[in-house]
């Protein structure tokens, strides 16, 4: 059978990326605790493209997922590039797969167990230089105004909040969450009984944070524990109709780190 992808391209212009992306597929992810956690990825991969072909063989990348469905973990992503890049002659290989990641938690007070979902993702990239991973977490938390509590009588305004975390290194992803609640006025939780409703609120309420706080107080955490690193507070003010942001990066001056996420 002709095979038309192979046939030599006269054009000479060399693609800097070709690949398929939103395959939906089921996967298994590793947890702290060693356990295998099935839920869905949501993929990208490609590859960079040479000028001398006239179409990559895009069924290839179906056959390499399926192949390595077993766990998808930042280790086991190198293998996915490295089989990739042989099976299409590539230089470069880069994945991405987002998924919903569950995280146990039992209420403050009455201790019933609940799962809360987070976003999470592992992006890589392998080429001449080696291979680099980055993950990502968006965690929801409780954020109270400082400034509201300081000038009301009583009450303060209270709003959820998305902390999105973006690393290098060997962090799970646990214990990112577990870092970003801790920088928040309190954690979100799924489940609340009386009791806990209580005792979240009248914490948050003692624990009043700006997105800029947040921003700060989870930097002074993450410094010691990664490279780089990237951090995104997102505050859906409850009494206006726009958000309020605050970034702070970390970038490494190491050869190897200099594209940080």
């Amino acid at each position: 059978m002709r095979d038309v992808q192979s046939e030599h391209d006269p054009r000479n212009v060399p693609l800097d990326y070709v690949g398929i992306e939103d395959v939906r597929l089921p996967i298994k992810v590793r947890t702290k605790n060693g356990q295998m956690q099935s839920t869905v990825g949501t993929f990208a991969i490609g590859v960079d493209f040479p000028y001398s072909f006239r179409g990559t063989h895009m069924s290839r990348f179906m056959e390499v997922l399926y192949q390595h469905l077993e766990e998808i973990s930042q280790s086991k992503l190198r293998v996915v590039l490295e089989d990739i890049k042989d099976r299409l002659q590539a230089t470069k290989a880069l994945i991405e797969v987002g998924f919903p990641y569950a995280i146990d938690k039992l209420t403050p007070v009455t201790r019933l167990e609940t799962i809360m979902y987070v976003d999470a993702s592992f992006k890589a990239e392998l080429n001449k230089d080696g291979y680099i991973v980055t993950s990502t977490v968006t965690v929801p938390v409780h954020t109270l105004c400082p400034c509201s509590k300081d000038i009301s009588d009583f009450g303060a305004h209270n709003q959820r909040a998305d902390v999105t975390v973006s690393w290098r290194g060997n962090l799970w992803i646990e214990d990112v969450v577990s870092l970003v609640e801790g920088s928040a006025s309190q954690p979100l939780y799924p489940l609340l009984k009386r009791p806990d409703e209580k005792y979240v609120t009248e914490k948050a309420y003692l624990n009043p944070k700006f997105v800029e706080d947040i921003a700060k107080d989870l930097f002074l955490k993450l410094d010691p524990l990664s490279p780089c690193f990237k951090i995104k507070v997102v505050s859906h003010e409850s009494i206006h109709p726009h958000n309020a942001v605050a970034v702070k990066e970390k970038k490494n001056v190491d050869e190897n780190h200099r594209n940080c996420p």
